[in-house]
């Protein structure tokens, strides 16, 4: 971030202090260097301007995760401390609760263990108090990493496992870190398929939303291919996450790369290379006093210096070694362990009863949904549900066009009053838009506390939502939740329950919204598919126009009709369709050339009838076309019409030659009181023979006074 743009940013917190999460969140996206001087920058401007309590500690948090990249831990918690301090003394919740989870991760580097649970557990009770699920996620996955710390990789696994089992809040940064360390957990429990699985998700989430952590879910991947014993692919990706680790300045993520490639090394019989690379990551890995990573290097270099024939070297690093390894076991031991294992199992037995109250609940409402094959009932049952079940002001569902970049609103309701309400683009900044693009649950209590997560200018989008007259009642929602409804891993709407009061929802309606979604995403795909099958059951794949089955059924109906009516005159036009010398245009012109023929054919008749005709594909290069309760000379003019419009088109072949196309048509235009549909259709049927057989490109229509009129 560039000083000027810097100072522009900054401005803003005088009208919004709040501000500062996104202004830190784009520092975070720069080179370390600039980083640390724009941080130097908005922490000089935050004093000046006596704002001390809110956007400050903000920019101490921030800059001590710059710190913890760079592998420089008690610096890192010397920032955290002072943040929190600050957080906590106003009463700060998200500010307390970030500082928490930082400390968690902080602490457990440096195997200070107990501090980092006292944290974690202070974190827990205090998120769950406040309903903010999202830090309350991040504490829970940072225990699970300190869980690695240690080598208890079962024990991680379980708790990673709970944060997957409870609505998703987290950031797409803690996605990838939750999907990367599930994996290291089931490369170490000796599940590699598994683990490739959790991977690359956390890959492909990196790439596209966190750059910066790709070299780290990189060297995980390296490490299961290592596993698998595909050292080519392993080396590949090693050499990969160097580069990217040295060229972005991530200390931390270089260190554990270089770590586990030395472990590559060492199996292969490259034992000079192990030692080399260990040497190069040992002292930095000893100052950042990580017990995991030391005894790993120890361990290493012992096997390394043991295969190069150097056995004292080899003995000396053995025994740091298993000094380490009693260190382990006696943290594993203590009794914070202890507590932490009774909270782990406190909190499954939880979302386990949470879980199942929920499916409990919202069986019968799934398969009322998925019964129901029309999108508008769908629609209906699940905006019912919804206020049964979390009572909102406002719900709405809409549905995202992916080529358009268009979101739909297809359901908008506000205390009962059906709204009308345009499309909007993902483009810009709302929380629908964030939604799509970021495929992310939102859950917030306070719009003006929480809006800089996810967009920046609130007075422009609070301007957006009064000129588009989005609701009824002249305030603003202040708790919001939105889930994205996906299907097939693509997003294909978004579904959305607001409410006036703050602090309105809390995770069990965040749940319900993400069940219902899950319900409504495979509602609707049921319902596209029933009408994809009905469409197919009675239209014509080539020519769009209702297939032979589908004509005779409507035409017998409109005939019945007509027939019943208690008018005597009524009567029925049979058309009958034929395109002249089609064989011979398949046989110059080819297959594909014919088929657009018979496409252009067909639109040609529908535009030249009427809105109550029919028109259907008879078979092969012939059609039919039904009119209703016309005159002889109406009938006579529509097929006129149809025969001049197909004669004066122009269809060019993919070579640029033109291909003429005429029609024969015959008709018959009979009174249904005194003619069946049969024999309507055999008088037709001979008008086109005579017309095929008088030069072809004629119109003969069939009428009982005369045997034939052209």
């Amino acid at each position: 971030m560039l000083l000027e743009e810097l100072n522009k940013e900054l401005g803003k917190l005088k009208d919004d202090e709040n501000y500062i999460i996104k202004i830190c969140e784009k520092i975070r996206g720069t080179e370390s260097k600039i980083a640390l001087e724009a941080y130097e920058a908005a922490t000089k401007f935050a004093r000046e301007n006596n704002m001390l309590t809110c956007a400050y500690p903000w920019i101490l948090y921030n800059k001590g995760w710059l710190y913890f990249d760079s592998t420089d831990f008690k610096a890192a918690t010397a920032l955290f401390e002072e943040a929190y301090l600050i957080f906590k003394e106003n009463n700060n919740n998200d500010g307390h609760l970030a500082t928490c989870s930082a400390f968690v991760s902080g602490y457990s580097v440096q195997q200070k263990l107990t501090q980092a649970i006292e944290h974690g557990m202070e974190g827990i009770e205090l998120a769950e108090k406040v309903s903010n699920y999202e830090r309350l996620t991040q504490i829970k996955g940072n225990l699970a990493a300190l869980y690695m710390e240690i080598d208890e990789h079962e024990k991680a696994k379980e708790l990673l496992d709970q944060i997957v089992n409870i609505p998703r809040v987290y950031s797409n940064a803690f996605k990838v870190a939750c999907y990367t360390n599930q994996a290291e957990c089931c490369n170490h429990l000796g599940d590699s398929d598994q683990a490739i699985v959790y991977i690359t998700k956390a890959l492909e989430l990196a790439e596209e939303y966190i750059p910066k952590m790709v070299p780290n879910v990189l060297k995980e991947m390296a490490h299961i291919y290592a596993t698998k014993g595909c050292y080519g692919t392993a080396e590949e990706y090693f050499i990969k996450s160097v580069e990217l680790a040295k060229a972005g300045g991530a200390q931390l993520y270089l260190q554990d790369a270089l770590l586990y490639w030395a472990e590559l090394d060492l199996v292969q019989g490259r034992y000079k290379e192990t030692v080399d690379k260990l040497q190069h990551v040992e002292e930095e890995i000893d100052n950042a006093k990580s017990i995991r990573n030391l005894n790993r290097v120890y361990l290493n270099m012992s096997k390394g210096f043991k295969g190069l024939g150097n056995y004292e070297q080899a003995y000396a690093y053995l025994e740091k070694h298993m000094e380490l390894e009693k260190q382990m076991q006696a943290i594993r031991s203590a009794e914070s362990m202890e507590m932490l294992n009774r909270k782990r199992e406190e909190e499954e037995g939880k979302i386990y009863k949470f879980l199942y109250n929920q499916t409990e609940a919202l069986n019968g409402v799934g398969q009322n949904i998925l019964s129901n094959l029309d999108k508008e009932s769908i629609f209906t049952i699940v905006a019912k549900e919804i206020q049964n079940l979390i009572q909102a002001d406002i719900i709405q569902i809409g549905i995202y066009n992916e080529e358009e970049g268009i979101l739909y609103n297809e359901l908008s309701i506000e205390k009962g009053q059906r709204l009308v309400i345009g499309p909007m683009s993902i483009l810009e900044d709302s929380f629908w838009a964030y939604s799509v693009k970021h495929k992310q649950d939102i859950l917030i209590h306070d719009i003006e506390q929480e809006y800089s997560r996810y967009f920046e200018d609130f007075k422009e989008y609070l301007e957006k939502v009064r000129k588009k007259q989005e609701y009824v009642v002249e305030t603003i929602p202040y708790s919001l939740i939105f889930v994205p409804i996906v299907m097939q891993d693509k997003v294909i709407g978004v579904i959305s329950t607001q409410a006036y009061e703050k602090e309105f929802f809390n995770l069990k309606d965040l749940s319900t919204l993400k069940t219902l979604s899950n319900y409504l995403g495979i509602g609707l795909e049921n319902a596209r598919l029933y009408r994809e099958v009905e469409y197919t059951s009675k239209y014509d794949a080539l020519t769009k126009v209702i297939n032979r089955k589908e004509l005779f059924e409507e035409t017998t109906q409109m005939y019945e009709q007509l027939k019943e009516s208690n008018n005597a005159n009524r009567t029925l036009c049979i058309l009958m369709i034929d395109v002249d010398n089609f064989k011979g245009t398949n046989d110059v012109y080819g297959h594909q050339e014919g088929d657009r023929v018979l496409e252009r054919v067909a639109d040609l008749i529908q535009a030249s009838i009427g809105e109550k005709d029919r028109v259907g594909r008879y078979g092969g290069e012939e059609f039919m076309v039904a009119i209703p309760d016309e005159t002889l000379k109406q009938c006579m003019q529509k097929a006129e019409r149809i025969r001049k419009n197909v004669e004066k088109e122009v269809i060019t072949s993919a070579l640029g030659i033109s291909i003429p196309i005429t029609v024969s048509i015959g008709g018959a235009n009979l009174n249904t009181k005194k003619y069946p549909l049969e024999q309507m259709i055999n008088y037709a049927d001979k008008e086109l023979f005579k017309a095929k057989h008088s030069g072809k490109n004629n119109v003969f229509v069939y009428q009982e006074e005369d045997m034939g009129v052209r």
